[in-house]
């Protein structure tokens, strides 16, 4: 039931101000959206009507360090003769003005109890609440992250629309017995999880201050807006009217996919992605197809849309990191930096190709790996710069040498792969994405069965976000597009040390991983 549905506004309404999205912002808009789902247990001594006036007034408070994301996400006009911002299909956030269609603010009532939507941290990292699951993978299919989130559409969903329609939404859902569920989702050009993550503790809070519990100060610090300041490390000239080939070679040579949507259904794509396809074209007239770079064909034979896919959440222990990096770190001419997380997408990676039967398969599969640029740049960007300042890479190989690896080869060459995206190369890349004819045209990475992207939401202390104090959350849900190959990793809540990977595979390869994925 429907208790609350309105628009919130900043608490100090800025000036009228139009910001033009940064060249990775861009990039991205085609993304689904960046969002996250808090389940807490009933508060101590707070009533639901407190507790929703206290959210929402701490919210508001809250918006007052992000008035951009209650204003109107929309394409910027085009200009031919204007610098890289004007091209077509840049995003811009213009906000400030009497018709900004602010953030979307909804509460409803659940008719269920927090421990009925999902077991408790301990519980899913030992699986004592799944039968037949192997110790530490919790089954999460019939957890239903649309239950706890808005479903009207946001701005620019389509590559299309706006008008009128939010960039931000969050839902807080009231449980029996006291509980409630924050969900909150955004345009991924807006924010990436480390952006969403500046904003929850910095609302969580403001929110505590409400409940007499101030903490010392907001664990990610203050945000900083400036889409401009990463634009600035492109290399060479990107609002000149054509790139410079020197600087577009250097990024070409980079391990970055280059999948063209345009090419998608000639290639086999299905097609319900016509639509948004079209919408990132440029009129006919206007497209200089000698200025439309290459790409290479898309997998899409590979994707099996039909396949029923189950999500499960993984959990290793602190202990069983530190023995997988140890392994890695032993192997014949291993790297000597290779971290916890190299180690064990290293064993995900090997562990997802078998089971998806491709050991003796000679077709080349690969790891797609989410890095953000803010340390990768120089000067490095705050890490409480506001944006989607992020880019796909990959490592691959034929699928039974992934399968026969060692440990150690397969992390040095995940860990060298990141190492090779200094600041020059990332000004190389910037500079290439600047100059696209349409930024959305291009996808760096792919799903199904010879792909998997990670995305890493490490280190943000999605634990920590606590709303009343004291009130540590019973679970986070990192809102993710239910698509065979996905995989996503994050600090466990359990204090062993160790991480919860949300895997996203196809029934079978999931049954296989099951029987048998710690051996």
């Amino acid at each position: 039931m429907t208790i609350e549905s309105t628009r919130l506004r900043p608490a100090n309404q800025p000036t009228p101000t139009s910001t033009p999205l940064s060249i990775l912002d861009a990039t991205v808009v085609r993304f689904t959206p960046t969002g996250g789902i808090w389940i807490f247990n009933q508060p101590t001594d707070i009533d639901q009507k407190n507790l929703v006036d206290n959210l929402r007034t701490s919210f508001i408070e809250t918006l007052s360090k992000f008035p951009q994301w209650a204003g109107q996400l929309q394409w910027a006009p085009v200009n031919p003769k204007g610098n890289h911002t004007e091209r077509f299909n840049r995003p811009q956030i213009v906000y400030g003005t009497d018709t900004d269609p602010g953030v979307e603010w909804t509460v409803i009532e659940h008719p269920f109890r927090a421990d009925e939507i999902v077991p408790t941290a301990q519980e899913r990292a030992s699986s004592s609440s799944t039968t037949g699951s192997q110790p530490g993978a919790w089954v999460g299919d019939d957890f239903n992250q649309n239950l706890f989130l808005p479903s009207s559409p946001l701005a620019l969903a389509n590559l299309r629309d706006y008008v009128g329609l939010p960039a931000v939404q969050v839902q807080l859902t009231l449980l029996r017995e006291g509980g409630y569920v924050i969900g909150i989702q955004m345009a991924h050009c807006l924010a990436d999880a480390q952006t969403l993550m500046v904003f929850m503790h910095l609302w969580a809070y403001n929110s505590k201050k409400q409940f007499g519990n101030q903490s010392e100060s907001p664990l990610m610090g203050e945000p900083v807006f400036d889409p401009a300041l990463l634009d600035s490390c492109a290399a060479g000239d990107i609002d000149g009217s054509e790139p410079d080939q020197t600087i577009v070679n250097t990024a070409r040579k980079l391990p970055l996919h280059r999948y063209s949507w345009w090419n998608a259904v000639n290639e086999g794509g299905p097609p319900f992605l016509t639509p948004t396809t079209e919408n990132s074209k440029p009129p006919p007239a206007e497209i200089n197809h000698k200025q439309v770079s290459p790409s290479e064909p898309a997998p899409w034979a590979s994707w099996d849309f039909s396949k029923r896919v189950r999500y499960t959440q993984l959990h290793f222990t602190g202990e069983e990191l530190r023995k997988f990096q140890a392994m890695a770190l032993d192997g014949p001419g291993s790297r000597r930096d290779i971290s916890r997380l190299d180690a064990l997408l290293a064993h995900l990676w090997r562990t997802i190709t078998q089971a998806r039967g491709q050991a003796d398969s000679p077709r080349p599969v690969y790891m797609n790996l989410s890095l953000g640029v803010r340390p990768r740049v120089s000067p490095a960007l705050p890490d409480t710069f506001i944006g989607s300042p992020l880019f796909l890479t990959h490592v691959g190989g034929a699928a039974s040498s992934v399968c026969r690896a060692i440990l150690g080869e397969t992390a040095s060459r995940i860990r060298e792969t990141m190492k090779g995206f200094t600041a020059d190369a990332v000004g190389a890349m910037l500079h290439d994405a600047a100059h696209e004819v349409s930024p959305q045209r291009l996808w760096q990475a792919f799903l199904g069965s010879e792909h998997t992207i990670v995305t890493s939401w490490l280190r943000l202390r999605l634990y920590e976000v606590d709303f009343v104090g004291g009130d540590k959350p019973r679970y986070v849900h990192a809102v993710m597009p239910k698509m065979d190959g996905c995989v996503q990793v994050m600090d466990s809540a359990v204090r062993d040390g160790g991480m919860d990977v949300a895997l996203y595979l196809d029934e079978v390869a999931t049954g296989r991983l099951l029987d048998g994925y710690r051996s």
